[in-house]
């Protein structure tokens, strides 16, 4: 019996190890005793471990989960940055587009006087229904100039204006797109570089291209600009679809074309070439822009009148060649340059002004889409540190 009770006594030691074992297994509270059997405080340790638990999967859930871009308001760009509005409401492409848009329209608004006289004299040789026509047939510049006031009024310097500017936003657009992309189309691949028949090319191109997609708002000016009957556009449309149909709207493209191609060819070429004489400001871009303007008018401008000739309702010229030959017996050579004083005079402070607007346009343009992205970043960051703040309060509550 005694070596029974010994045995006991020695067994009831490592049933208390055991338990304590298994206690620490599980990180028991201190407070814990295997003879009192406080049962309750195991259980509510295990729920305060499970909920930190859900608390830490919480955190890393959200921090796991992909960030929401925070979104930029407009009542927050007024107050901040006005600038970076342009960016936010309108892509880079679209502004760009609207700039070159908005520069051809001011310059050709400003210069639409000389622009007009230009289009009499050409035409005064084959149409002379205005008293201006007949002034410049007679007596030249002035005398229609003078005439065009007294005729029709001051507005008569601007008549034909609206369709000029309804059909320079995408005309600029075309052209400069286009120029840019067969460009990139006749560049050497192994080099990159990009040859001067391969320029002329891409700006012969890039003017057809151009001239396809506006041609008809050509047809319209020309028309409201000679015709003293018509007196908007609706009119000149309508009269040239019942006259003439939709042929009528493309009447003396070929010659436009052939006149349009080596002047955007050469003006192109040159005015790429001579950027890179002169200073890259509004100024050095403007001389540029001027010399090679009168490049390409003086070289190509016979071609620009016969082209003009051959747009008018009443002309009888089957192709170029009997155009030129046309004029030249009627009018002689002058009459080939008809116009070329005005289109010279008006060239100048049109490229000026179109040039310097873009300039400034696009600089503003660059300069809102850098406060924009500088103000996103901001927004990021503060709504980073606020998400973090919320974390931080979940995590001590």
């Amino acid at each position: 019996m005694d070596g029974i009770k010994r045995s006991r006594r020695l067994a009831a030691p490592k049933r208390r190890m055991t338990l304590s074992a298994r206690s620490a297994d599980v990180n028991l509270p201190a407070t814990f005793s295997t003879r009192g059997g406080r049962f309750m405080s195991v259980s509510n340790a295990l729920v305060t471990r499970q909920h930190e638990a859900n608390q830490v999967a919480e955190v890393s859930a959200a921090a796991a989960a992909p960030a929401v871009e925070p979104k930029m308001t407009m009542s927050r760009l007024m107050e901040r940055r006005p600038v970076a509005i342009i960016s936010h409401v309108a892509s880079t492409g679209l502004s760009m587009f609207l700039a070159g848009g908005i520069a051809g329209a001011l310059a050709k608004t400003c210069t639409a006087p000389l622009d007009r006289l230009k289009i009499i004299m050409q035409v005064s040789g084959a149409n002379q229904q205005t008293a201006a026509a007949k002034a410049a047939a007679s007596g030249g510049l002035i005398p229609a100039f003078i005439a065009i006031g007294k005729s029709e009024g001051i507005m008569g310097y601007w008549k034909g204006n609206v369709p000029q500017v309804i059909r320079i936003l995408p005309y600029s657009s075309a052209m400069l797109s286009s120029y840019e992309f067969y460009k990139n189309q006749f560049k050497n691949k192994e080099t990159g570089q990009l040859s001067v028949p391969s320029r002329l090319a891409a700006g012969a191109a890039a003017a057809c291209t151009a001239t396809l997609v506006t041609y008809p708002l050509d047809i319209i000016r020309l028309r409201l600009s000679v015709d003293p009957n018509m007196k908007n556009m609706g009119q000149v449309a309508t009269a040239i679809w019942k006259g003439e149909g939709a042929k009528g709207f493309f009447k003396g493209l070929p010659a436009t074309c052939l006149s349009i191609s080596p002047y955007s060819a050469l003006n192109f070429c040159a005015f790429d070439l001579f950027k890179k004489t002169f200073p890259d400001d509004p100024q050095g871009i403007a001389a540029a822009s001027f010399l090679a303007t009168l490049l390409a008018s003086g070289s190509c401008y016979p071609l620009d009148t016969i082209r003009r000739q051959m747009q008018l309702k009443s002309t009888n010229y089957n192709s170029v060649i009997d155009a030129g030959i046309g004029i030249v017996s009627k009018d002689g050579i002058n009459g080939l340059f008809r116009g070329f004083i005005p289109n010279a005079i008006k060239n100048a402070p049109n490229k000026s002004i179109q040039l310097t607007t873009y300039d400034m346009l696009k600089k503003t343009i660059a300069k809102s889409e850098t406060a924009l992205n500088e103000e996103k970043e901001i927004l990021k960051k503060e709504a980073a540190a606020e998400a973090k703040n919320k974390k931080g309060k979940k995590v001590t509550k």
